[in-house]
């Protein structure tokens, strides 16, 4: 399989922003995505994430690995202890990774999700 370059000229990519499946209080966060790709000889699927603030749960049940572009917050997995992230950061989630997001600035990530 060639290299898959993925590139955002602008936002006009991205799908309209639509709440969060499962939030957890107010405000309630926005979500879009732009330039996902199924990458079926792995089984993944690739792109860019952006989410306004607001507190909601994790809702991928695969494996997943994070770049964050822009923004900050944190995720505090069940049972564990809270971790802070900021624009730079990358996070790996294993797969059935539970927890609650808190975005405190708009988040825009690279992710790539593994089947």
């Amino acid at each position: 399989m060639n290299p898959v370059l993925i590139h955002l000229e602008n936002d006009s990519a991205f799908t309209p922003a639509a709440p969060i499946g499962a939030p957890v209080g107010e405000p309630v966060a926005q979500a879009r995505t732009a330039l996902h790709q199924e990458l079926p000889a792995q089984n993944a699927s690739t792109g860019i994430w952006e989410c306004s603030p607001g507190r909601f749960r994790r809702q991928v049940v695969q494996a997943e690995y994070s770049y964050f572009i822009e923004g900050e917050g944190s995720f505090t997995p069940d049972g564990g202890d809270t971790i802070e992230f900021r624009a730079g950061n990358a996070i790996y989630f294993a797969a059935n990774t539970q927890g609650t997001w808190e975005v405190r600035k708009t988040v825009r990530k690279t992710y790539l999700i593994l089947g």
